[in-house]
């Protein structure tokens, strides 16, 4: 649940990342920009929990069951191929290695930054910030309310390093660069989160320098000064850095002219890229909902129909009477009772008593070989769908791919015998949801496979 959370954020990252390096990045509205890519960073984290159905009409369920795929053989036994890890065991473990060693690193950072601080001497600056003069070639940072310069700095350009700097605190870039943090720690694998965290502090950097010089710093002088202290140790990710990333792009952008506010309306580009987000992650409705909708449509329109000439026969003569024309009055469509709707994706898929290594168990009891169909060679994988009712009884069952007669009829019979589930749940509720369970029958077993989500698809089960 959490990689496929992770996934999602990162897929609206990625849009997000593209839409700002397209339509906003060159533009000198700087305070814009940083409001901007973090409302940008939020709406990633908060898309995918925004839950809106869409009508689907797809005959299989989304939802398949992960589990080892079923193999029976026909002396009667079952085989399971046994398999400690799967693409997504090993693709967790991976994650949480990189969160681990991300984690590290920005705890590591954090250590060294408390060290520096400490070693040097202290003085309270006007406004209330701590300014602690360092020795060693250190570029100059800020962290909340502290100012770390070396000693070299605080002779030579203290003004113009201190104004920077202060504009930093002012401006409460640390609480942003936090959240970087964050981002980077959950989202160390994806570039794009990397991207627009540089660009976030890349715009801080441009908010610093207009702060220093509408203090009336020369503009020559301080493009200098910049140049002058490019070199130096970068070691505190969780800081605010004098000297940062990309030097060139601050000093166009001290030349550039003012970017016209008409312009802060290409954000309003992401309002599609959102509804295109919304859409990718919206879930089905019931298909026996729509279903239904579909047949009731039906029924309404072929019970419209125009009155015909009604013939009625007297003792004396035969006389002709025209019915009258009656309005026909549409009964509306009622929607499906929550009751009987049968979900395909839910928050809490259903669970067999015990996990699906008593499934397993279950199947590999109960399950046989049919006789003539051993006989004859008769192999191949039946896919069965049923329904795990909202009091987790085993509800329809259908064969989605058909194999054998004799192959699907016993697939059907152990289905059916089956114990009641632990019923699935949307909003904390118990539903009906379809489940779906691939079971292969080999004469000889060979090889076997892992059944995943993508093992089976509309495609698989019903190619001809």
């Amino acid at each position: 649940m959490l990689l496929i959370y992770q996934i999602k954020v990162g897929l609206c990252l990625i849009a997000f990342y593209l839409l700002w390096k397209l339509l906003l990045s060159r533009e000198t509205f700087h305070r814009f920009n940083r409001m901007a890519l973090l409302a940008v960073m939020v709406l990633a984290l908060v898309l995918p929990w925004i839950k809106i159905s869409v009508d689907a009409m797809a005959p299989v369920a989304r939802q398949m069951v992960v589990l080892e795929d079923l193999i029976v053989t026909p002396n009667g036994q079952v085989a399971a191929q046994q398999s400690s890890w799967s693409v997504m065991g090993i693709a967790t473990v991976l994650y949480f290695i990189g969160m681990a060693l991300v984690a590290a690193w920005l705890l590591h950072s954090q250590w060294n930054l408390h060290r520096l601080m400490k070693s040097g001497r202290r003085e309270l600056l006007p406004g209330g910030a701590t300014l602690h003069v360092v020795p060693g070639d250190i570029s100059p940072f800020s962290y909340f309310n502290h100012i770390v310069i070396n000693e070299q700095d605080y002779r030579d350009n203290p003004r113009e390093i201190l104004i920077h700097e202060q504009a930093h605190i002012g401006l409460r870039h640390s609480w942003d660069v936090m959240f970087l943090g964050l981002i980077t720690l959950f989202q160390w694998w994806n570039p794009a989160a990397w991207l627009l965290c540089r660009e976030l502090r890349q715009v801080h950097e441009y908010e610093a320098d207009m702060a220093v010089l509408n203090q009336g710093v020369d503009v020559k002088q301080y493009q200098l000064l910049l140049i002058r202290k490019s070199v130096g140790d970068q070691l505190f990710s969780m800081a605010n850095n004098f000297n940062y990333q990309s030097l060139k792009k601050r000093i166009r952008m001290m030349t550039m002219n003012k970017s016209s506010q008409w312009k802060t309306l290409r954000a309003l580009a992401v309002v599609p890229v959102i509804a295109l987000a919304l859409l990718a992650f919206a879930s089905p409705k019931s298909v026996a909902a729509v279903v239904t909708s579909v047949q009731q449509d039906n029924a309404v329109q072929s019970e419209v129909q125009s009155p015909e000439p009604v013939q009625v026969e007297a003792a004396t003569q035969p006389i002709e009477v025209e019915a009258e024309e009656q309005p026909v009055e549409e009964n509306p469509v009622e929607p499906v009772p929550e009751s009987k709707m049968v979900y395909e994706s839910v928050e809490q898929m259903p669970e067999f008593p015990g996990g699906m290594e008593e499934m397993m168990k279950f199947l590999q009891q109960n399950i046989q070989y049919p006789a003539s169909a051993a006989k004859n060679n008769v192999e191949g994988r039946v896919v069965l769908q049923f329904v795990v009712e909202k009091d987790g009884q085993i509800g329809e069952v259908k064969v989605a791919r058909s194999v054998d007669p004799e192959l699907d009829a016993e697939a059907l019979r152990v289905v059916k015998s089956m114990p009641n589930f632990i019923p699935g749940r949307q909003d904390g509720k118990p539903v009906a949801v379809w489940y779906t369970i691939p079971i292969s029958f080999k004469t000889h077993v060979k090889c076997a496979q892992i059944i995943d989500e993508q093992s089976i698809n509309e495609d698989d089960v019903f190619k001809e």
